[in-house]
């Protein structure tokens, strides 16, 4: 028992050496490399992007800048998404797109590589052939632009997928679903309010009340404006209109009363 514990402590000031002494070389030494490999790459690259841009008058002024653009963007994003894995890239999705993306982006880094050793091939280009084969062509023509164009959606998506990001979304989200649905009820209800008050203007009552009040008006006009209206059948009508005002309101006050063997008018039903 006391050899095997002499092993352990052994064993472990050895591994804790071991991660002092080489923790530091091997990281300097890892980061080394992929900075060698991020100028080579840039160099394809820019090769690339300076031979496609040549020819266009969109960039006849500012070639030399131009054409580093698209290199900052694939080598930028290339060292972006091995240090967000190794420190920033927080939500498990996040780290899952990072992850498949920078084998994307190194995949591309590649071919750019490879088809730029192809370009500059001596003794008349790829292996003798005066062009370039036709799946590098493709790729120089339409891959490339829409890689370089794909790269700032990636970093939209990476930010979307943000653990942050996710909470601002999805707060802004509950909040415009709340203002869309507050924003019918409130038509609903304006729609009710003027569907009551249509059904209101047609009903009998409504208009039978309109009709007394312009007859009751045009009476007190006309024996106003003309003078010439009997006093008498003036008197009468205003008391008619009043008492009929009187017995359509005593109508809608009183509630109806239903008895055994009696209907809701309060007469008795015939055998």
């Amino acid at each position: 028992m006391k050899d095997f514990d002499k092993y352990q402590q052994r064993a472990k000031r050895i591994s804790d050496a071991v991660e002092k002494s080489g923790n530091g070389l091997g990281m300097v030494i890892s980061w080394l490399m992929i900075s060698v490999g991020v100028i080579v790459t840039a160099i394809q690259t820019h090769g690339l992007a300076y031979g496609g841009m040549k020819g266009s008058k969109l960039y006849a002024d500012w070639l030399d800048v131009a054409s580093w653009l698209p290199v900052v963007l694939l080598e930028g994003t290339a060292i972006g998404l091995t240090l967000g894995r190794l420190y920033f890239f927080k939500g498990s999705e996040q780290r899952r797109l990072g992850f498949v993306a920078s084998f994307a982006v190194w995949g591309v880094l590649a071919v750019n590589t490879l088809a730029q050793f192809a370009i500059g091939y001596s003794d008349g280009g790829w292996f003798g052939a005066s062009e370039l084969p036709a799946p590098l062509l493709f790729y120089v023509r339409y891959v490339l632009p829409l890689s370089i164009v794909a790269v700032p959606y990636l970093w939209k998506w990476l930010l979307d997928l943000h653990p942050d990001s996710q909470e601002r979304i999805a707060t802004l989200e509950a909040e415009s679903e709340y203002n869309a649905q507050w924003r019918n009820i409130q038509r609903e209800q304006r729609e009710q309010i003027i569907g009551a008050y249509r059904e209101g203007i047609d009903a009998p009552e409504v208009k039978a009340a309109v009709k007394r009040m312009a007859a009751k008006a045009a009476i007190d006009r006309a024996a106003q404006i003309v003078g010439q209206i009997d006093s008498h059948d003036v008197d009468e009508a205003r008391r008619k209109i009043a008492e009929d005002e009187a017995l359509l309101a005593r109508q809608q006050q009183k509630p109806p009363v239903t008895w055994p063997g009696k209907d809701a008018t309060g007469q008795e039903r015939g055998n």
